[in-house]
């Protein structure tokens, strides 16, 4: 249609505009927001666009216009060095924890070859120009393992965030399958002394590779833009840290298991958000996720997945628990309704990016999720 006077003509303009914009955005961007937005409830929460708590056809426009989603990987591809940190026992003062550390952070976008374990180029260098980026340490699960969360660890640092997640020994897969154990009462007591030393330990260490010229990690990280998370046991740990550590800024508790740290969570005076399943068997939501939300200052923010259960935090749903039975959501559901909170909370919070601020907004929240938040 040729371009006329008047309104019309604003309307060739943005067209014009909207054109341009399309050749920024790939085939494979513009598929995902179709596929995504005629998904139905559960699809909304990747679809949707422009944060208006539905996805509809106008999100495809949003495609088209170079708009992304939360759900999404940033602007960075994703590279891995694992660093092995070792220190004392705080229970067996004789024995050294041997902390083998992931440590996910921005690299080029086009970096190749991708490890699937990792999610991210091995040893890749970093992006050029990433300093002082913010740092978000990540704690597993009881029985878990590092990687254990490869669909939010490796995406953020994909936004320009350093993401470390050190193990736990004596409470990790490897534990559990070489038949040494990891869930026994008196393994479980020994993981509960150690994780918050493991993590402060594993925070000392990378800060003073910072303070390293010899170190790839050197003036890569801001030491005023650090944050916390962890999944269950782990999102018990995080609770722990940010109450403990003042150098933490905020939080990311992913079901956390509330249980002997009320006291300690009641003492956070950070920003904090907590994210569960409506019918998590594990940590229940009423009395875990909602409880520390109750107890925490704000601002804070609750979201409640609707049929999601306890591993709707991690890459795998272990069978045998009703957590992972038909009547849930299948991982890659759950995790849109995870990625669109966290995400754009850690940038808020962590990065001072407000670039999807409008996600955290209460009245814009899709079918299938319950968001409470007390911004103060």
């Amino acid at each position: 249609m040729p371009c006329l006077r008047g309104a019309v003509l604003l309307v060739c303009v943005a067209s014009l505009a909207a054109a341009r914009a399309v050749a920024s955005v790939t085939s494979a961007d513009l598929s995902r927001a179709v596929e995504m937005t005629f998904m139905g409830a559960v699809g909304a929460a990747g679809g949707d666009l422009n944060a208006d708590g539905r996805a509809t056809a106008a999100d495809v426009t949003g495609a088209e216009l170079g708009l992304r989603s939360p759900t999404q990987p940033g602007p960075f591809g994703v590279g891995i060095r694992q660093i092995l940190f070792t220190k004392k026992s705080e229970s067996m003062p004789d024995q050294d924890r041997m902390l083998l550390t992931d440590v996910w952070y921005p690299t080029a976008v086009d970096a190749q070859p991708v490890n699937g374990k990792f999610d991210a180029v091995v040893n890749a260098p970093l992006a050029d120009g990433a300093t002082h980026l913010p740092l978000l340490l990540f704690s597993h699960g009881s029985c878990g393992f590092p990687e254990q969360s490869l669909f939010l660890t490796p995406l953020i640092a994909s936004y320009g965030f350093i993401v470390a997640a050190p193990p736990h020994p004596g409470n990790t897969l490897s534990d559990l399958l070489s038949g040494a154990g990891c869930d026994t009462p008196a393994e479980l007591v020994d993981s509960y002394v150690n994780r918050e030393a493991d993590i402060e330990y594993v925070l000392d260490q990378l800060l003073a590779l910072d303070d390293d010229s010899t170190s790839f990690l050197f003036q890569a990280i801001d030491p005023n833009r650090i944050g916390m998370s962890g999944h269950s046991f782990g999102g018990q740990t995080t609770l722990r840290v940010c109450a403990d550590d003042p150098r933490i800024i905020g939080g990311l508790a992913l079901a956390p298991a509330l249980g002997p740290v009320q006291a300690q969570a009641a003492r956070i005076a950070i920003p904090m958000m907590v994210q569960d399943g409506e019918v998590d068997t594990l940590a229940p939501f009423t009395t875990n996720s909602l409880a520390t939300y109750d107890l925490l200052h704000a601002p804070r923010y609750l979201l409640e997945i609707l049929d999601a259960g306890h591993f709707a935090f991690s890459d795998g749903c272990f069978p045998g628990f009703s957590d992972c039975g038909p009547n849930t959501l299948t991982q890659d559901e759950a995790h849109l309704y995870v990625l669109r909170y966290a995400v754009p909370y850690v940038l808020h919070w962590l990065a001072g990016d407000a670039r999807f601020d409008t996600f955290l907004d209460p009245a814009v929240v899709p079918p299938g999720a319950v968001l409470t938040a007390d911004i103060g």
